[in-house]
């Protein structure tokens, strides 16, 4: 968002505008920069083009505009522009940055990114207060104790969450008008353990966040049904949208005898690949429930299983984002956070680009808006679960054994 000093107040739609303006001429600049052609008239027309129309804002726009505020306002639409998930942090703001700490938890289970201008819940990490709220995935977050988020940036918006103090929150969640006011406490839910329970003559396993020793958990747990004698599982990983990445690599190993599980890719990293090298304590089919909440070490986990073709997924496309970012000092005092790295799936596609799309897409659209009426504690029925068992000729009753187990 540009930031302005006008004679008189400006209205948010010409702030807007600027921003919007100036974003776009940078991005038609970084195209000429960095596109394909090479040849100096093709670099400094836009730069020319660019100073110029600067210029004609700032001398010639309705309302006297600070230059720097704009330029800021530029830099942060080129990094909003790339991916939702880099962010530009201006001078002015670097001494609050550094007091901020980047990661998936904030204490209250939220993981967020932006989008339409609002804070956007990506996940609710399960046991977690917002999770147990009834917060969920695909909930705006309008305001964090009466700030709007849509003033704020994605890192502004992750730092109030990280608080000590109750939060107020207000959400707007889809086909309601009604904001939802929720107040949370900052709790420890950690760590996560998987969860195994036997559905008929189904192995069902939920690996609710990449914690570090879930994969010894995961070995353990597919020993003890390979003696059990069941050739049937389920793991479900949706709403897994964070933890630690090699967690999720060698968690997909122990389901591999052999094959690609995943590469990091990018210009300023070091390329990897990571290849199954160990025997699988499990050799039973095998079906991985995903859906738009499953991200980052999940997403690389169903795409290990789905492209070694070691088994089925079921659900609905992850939400693409297993990515490596860094942050960048710049000389003027700010910096960028930004992505600098993408795994990719066994096929060597960059699993940010449109996520792991199932194998069986399960139709939820019945389930995408809620009923004002309805408590958003209740537990809605589980199609996607409903139809792996059916994939596997069980009975889909048996998913109800879980909302009563859960």
């Amino acid at each position: 968002m540009v930031a302005l000093r006008p004679l008189k107040p400006m209205t948010k739609s010409k702030i807007a505008f600027l921003s919007i303006s100036v974003a776009m001429l940078l991005l038609l600049l970084g195209g000429a920069v960095f596109g394909q052609s090479s040849q100096k008239n093709n670099v400094y027309r836009p730069l020319s083009i660019f100073a110029e129309v600067f210029d004609l804002v700032r001398s010639n726009y309705v309302e006297p505009v600070q230059s720097d505020q704009l330029l800021e306002g530029a830099f942060t639409g080129v990094t909003d522009a790339v991916d939702e998930f880099s962010y530009y942090v201006p001078p002015t703001q670097m001494a609050a940055y550094r007091n901020f700490s980047e990661g998936d938890d904030n204490g209250i289970g939220l993981i967020v990114t932006k989008r339409f201008g609002y804070a956007f819940v990506m996940s609710t990490i399960p046991g977690s207060p917002a999770a147990k709220a009834g917060i969920e995935r695909g909930d705006f977050i309008e305001k964090v104790d009466g700030q709007p988020t849509q003033k704020m940036a994605i890192w502004q918006v992750r730092s109030a969450l990280d608080a000590t103090k109750p939060l107020r929150l207000q959400i707007l969640r889809g086909g309601q008008t009604k904001r939802d006011e929720f107040t949370l406490q900052r709790a420890q839910f950690h760590p996560l353990a998987l969860t195994q329970q036997q559905l008929g003559g189904i192995a069902y396993i939920k690996i609710p966040y990449f914690e570090k020793g879930i994969s010894l958990q995961l070995r353990s747990a597919l020993d003890a049904i390979r003696k059990n004698g069941t050739h049937k599982l389920i793991i479900d990983v949706r709403n897994n949208a964070g933890g630690d990445v090699d967690e999720a690599i060698a968690s997909a190993d122990e389901l591999l005898s052999s094959g690609l599980i995943t590469s990091l890719e990018g210009r300023k990293v070091n390329a990897r690949k990571w290849q199954a090298d160990r025997a699988t304590a499990f050799d039973g089919d095998v079906e991985v429930l995903t859906d738009a909440s499953t991200a980052s070490g999940g997403e690389i986990f169903a795409a290990a299983i789905k492209g070694n073709g070691r088994g089925k997924t079921v659900g609905v496309t992850t939400y693409g984002k297993a990515i490596v970012q860094q942050f960048i000092p710049l000389t003027s005092g700010g910096g960028v956070f930004m992505t600098i790295g993408h795994f990719t799936t066994p096929e060597l596609k960059a699993i940010k680009d449109g996520g792991v799309k199932p194998d069986v897409t399960v139709d939820l659209t019945s389930q995408a808006l809620r009923d004002p009426h309805e408590k958003s504690t209740e537990p809605r029925e589980d199609l996607i679960l409903e139809k792996a068992l059916s994939l596997f000729g069980e009975n889909a009753s048996l998913a109800s054994q879980l909302k009563k187990a859960a």
